[in-house]
């Protein structure tokens, strides 16, 4: 069986079917006029290790997201329930409309890094310990510092280029443990 080099097309097809949480992620600026706080949506998060507690991220080298969070640093990554489709949408948007939804946002600032942390069924403040560039992203390997969960509700996920909820995330059925 002969076979091709994948390409860009080929893989974001494969990709297409792979099941995704969805999250936003939140870093800031410190500018001569205050901090800039700056949202994305993202469903790159990704478990590196558990000791020590490491997670990862990924950005397009050009981010405007990217270059504050290597300044700052620190991150947070807030996960979205199945309710918050309506962010996903809003933070996946050009910097300076996120910033306008920023504002009207509850969230609140880390307090082990300053990264604002939404009201979501699951959290993490990270510091970074590494960035890696890789193809035409920069991956950004953070400690996370602190962490918060609440086992109800729903998730959002993202498959075949849509936005779904996830019912009753705590079932046991299909269980690994």
């Amino acid at each position: 069986m002969s076979r091709q080099r994948a390409t860009e097309r080929d893989l974001r097809g494969t990709m297409r079917g792979f099941a995704t949480g969805i999250a936003i992620a939140t870093t800031f600026a410190d500018t001569d006029g205050g901090r800039r706080h700056d949202a994305v949506t993202v469903n790159s998060l990704t478990s590196v290790s558990l000791n020590p507690p490491l997670v990862s991220l990924c950005f397009g080298r050009e981010s405007r997201f990217l270059a504050d969070l290597l300044e700052s640093k620190v991150w947070a990554a807030s996960i979205l329930d199945g309710g918050a489709s309506y962010l996903a949408r809003r933070f996946a948007q050009e910097r300076d409309s996120r910033t306008t939804s920023l504002s009207a946002l509850g969230a609140t600032a880390g307090e082990h890094t300053g990264a604002l942390v939404l009201d979501a069924p699951a959290w993490l403040e990270c510091v970074l310990q590494a960035a890696h560039d890789i193809g035409d992203h920069t991956m950004v390997v953070g400690e996370v510092v602190a962490a918060g969960t609440r086992p109800d509700g729903t998730r959002l996920v993202f498959l075949h280029g849509a936005f779904h909820v996830l019912d009753n995330p705590n079932s046991r059925q299909g269980d690994l443990t």
